[in-house]
């Protein structure tokens, strides 16, 4: 075991400017814009801003449930 407890930080800077918090466990992430990759979530959440609107959808990442369905946000 190591003699001293090891951080891991990202390496992105703050967040600035209007943020959206994780409902579920605090996290802080840049608010998504329209048409940009949805953000992921450590919980397991997913956040897509369609046409001004949230979406949320909930993805295990343990096994067996690792690789995505093909359309995480159905159109609509």
């Amino acid at each position: 075991m190591a003699d001293t407890a090891v951080t891991y930080t990202s390496s992105l800077p703050p967040v600035e400017g209007r943020a959206y918090v994780c409902k579920r466990c605090g996290r802080r992430y840049a608010y998504p814009k329209p048409g940009e990759r949805p953000i992921r979530c450590e919980c397991g959440w997913w956040y897509e801003n369609r046409g001004g609107s949230l979406k949320e959808a909930y993805w295990q990442r343990i096994e067996p449930y690792r690789v995505p369905p093909a359309t995480l946000f159905p159109a609509g």
